[in-house]
């Protein structure tokens, strides 16, 4: 048996409570996670060899000898 339910059928409204903070967290960590580069940063990276473009067009680094 799980805790939440445990605490749903005890205190529901704690457990409300809870479930919004956990929903308002999930909100907060997504914010402000975009990097700022320019069109000109972003071309500068993808003419060296070391960068690609990664899943959903990210720059990622390539590493060799793994």
């Amino acid at each position: 048996m799980k805790v939440g339910k445990i605490i749903e059928t005890q205190q529901p409204g704690i457990h409300k409570q809870l479930n919004k903070n956990r929903k308002q967290n999930k909100k907060k960590c997504r914010r402000g996670k975009k990097e700022d580069l320019s069109f000109s940063d972003v071309m500068n990276l993808m003419s060296h060899d070391s960068y690609c473009r990664g899943k959903g067009g990210r720059i990622k680094q390539r590493t060799w000898g793994k």
